[in-house]
């Protein structure tokens, strides 16, 4: 087991999740802002589509059923939006398998493409994730410019576990174990009781070794072009992570609660553990929207080839693991089908999370929130028209929930120029041209 001194190199001061007192500089920020607290971005990937006949939703805009597979978000409907009618334009004959395709697809906008030969392929430009990670009016000046957490990553094909991507054939992997997580936003504090000069002292430690890594990069970098160049861009860029959570994050997490409940998640059980996992991940979310450490987190459930046992969550469901449930589907639609409400019951309690949380401008954490949950194909058995995406949150008052939205054959794309332009990022293509079509009506309202 991993001691709580271990996780991140020493504890944290005990404040309350629930108090508003650990969070000065957001109060500061907010005072400068007529007390409006900033936009989160929060997207999740539930792999392998859904069983259309059990997912579609009868009614209109306002007045819809919520079907067997959405029912479990019938509390926070109020906050939910449902998107009908996107295809993902994945183009046929593109390098590796549709999920991964799909997945590529979905997140940059374009297809995939080998790179010197080799047996994988990759995006061929930036996630979204990460373009709104460079853009200050999304981001302001949060010390970490996007995470890309995972409750699973096992998959046979790179490309298939991957949601981000730097730039071409640049993958971002996924953290998958919370404890990691926690230590990367957490881990540079110091510990309870330690004195002035001794925190002066251990910063300017820290700092004299990041300044040496620092120039010795940036030395190294004018003698390269090309990727490599890039590569190194990308390792001074962590650089300058580190140095910006310095002052970050001391006195906005429970000491008790948040660690105890990382440390307790059992990552060589990622079956049985699998909701466990999941919550972890929310709650270090949670707690690092409060802090306003990040702004922008891409997350995801398990791998377009999911290996995850249901058999081991929902007592009755078919032993096999959840990719090829999905492909079986057609003779065991009962048992995918609770597969995918069990999803929605956990994401449904992490919606909850959000709205219970009091955020500093008075409203909830999910008030300040978008929260885009998506799969990268409609049918388990490979179909891309109409793929399931919801919505969540108030994106700061600009989202009316309680909606189902139909748009006709639009693509995916057009979601996320539409997302991207309402946070603040003035997009006016997302992607491929000839996936992108334009901002999607009625969506977004003024804030």
């Amino acid at each position: 087991m991993i001691s709580r001194r271990s996780l991140f190199g020493g504890s944290l001061a005990a404040l309350g999740l629930g108090g508003l007192g650990g969070l000065g500089r957001l109060v500061r920020l907010a005072h400068s802002d007529a007390l409006r607290a900033p936009t989160r971005l929060l997207m999740i990937h539930k792999p392998n589509g859904t069983v259309p006949a059990s997912y579609d939703c009868a009614g209109g805009t306002s007045d819809f059923t919520l079907s067997p597979i959405l029912e479990p978000f019938a509390d926070v409907r109020e906050h939910m939006v449902i998107v009908e009618g996107l295809d993902i334009l994945k183009k046929p004959n593109t390098p590796g398998e549709d999920h991964g395709n799909a997945m590529v697809t979905f997140t940059t906008g374009g297809i995939t493409f080998r790179v010197d030969a080799s047996a994988y392929p990759f995006a061929e430009r930036a996630s979204i994730d990460q373009l709104l990670g460079r853009e200050p009016a999304v981001v302001g000046d949060a010390p970490v410019r996007s995470m890309q957490l995972a409750a699973d990553v096992r998959s046979a094909a790179p490309f298939t576990r991957t949601l981000s991507y730097s730039g071409p054939a640049q993958p971002v992997p996924s953290v998958q174990y919370p404890q990691a997580a926690f230590a990367r936003l957490f881990g540079s504090l110091a510990l309870p009781g330690t004195t002035p000069e001794e925190l002066a002292a251990l910063r300017a430690r820290k700092q004299s070794v990041l300044d040496f890594a620092s120039a010795d990069l940036a030395r190294l970098e004018h003698r390269l072009v090309g990727r490599e160049r890039e590569r190194i861009a990308a390792h001074l860029e962590a650089i300058r992570e580190l140095e910006r959570l310095f002052d970050r994050g001391r006195g906005c997490i429970d000491e008790g609660a948040l660690i105890d409940q990382v440390l307790a998640v059992d990552t060589a059980k990622p079956d049985v553990q699998h909701a466990e996992l999941g919550r972890a991940h929310f709650e270090i979310i949670r707690a690092a929207f409060r802090c306003d450490l990040t702004r922008v987190v891409n997350f995801g459930w398990a791998s377009g080839q999911s290996q995850i046992d249901f058999s081991r969550l929902i007592p009755g469901v078919e032993s096999l693991q959840f990719h090829e449930l999905t492909h079986f589907g057609q003779n065991i639609e009962h048992d995918e089908t609770a597969a995918h409400r069990w999803y929605n019951e956990q994401m449904a309690a992490m919606v909850q999370m959000f709205r219970d949380t009091p955020d500093l401008d008075g409203r909830s954490l999910l008030d300040n929130m978008l929260i885009v949950v998506w799969s990268e194909m409609r049918r388990g058995s490979h179909t891309f028209d109409s793929v399931p995406i919801q919505l969540f949150g108030g994106a700061g008052g600009r989202l009316p929930g309680g909606r189902k939205l139909h748009y006709g054959n639009r693509p995916t794309n057009d979601l996320w120029l539409t997302i991207a332009n309402a946070l603040g990022h003035p997009m006016t293509c997302f992607g491929d041209a000839e996936r992108c079509t334009g901002p999607l009506p009625d969506l977004f309202g003024s804030p």
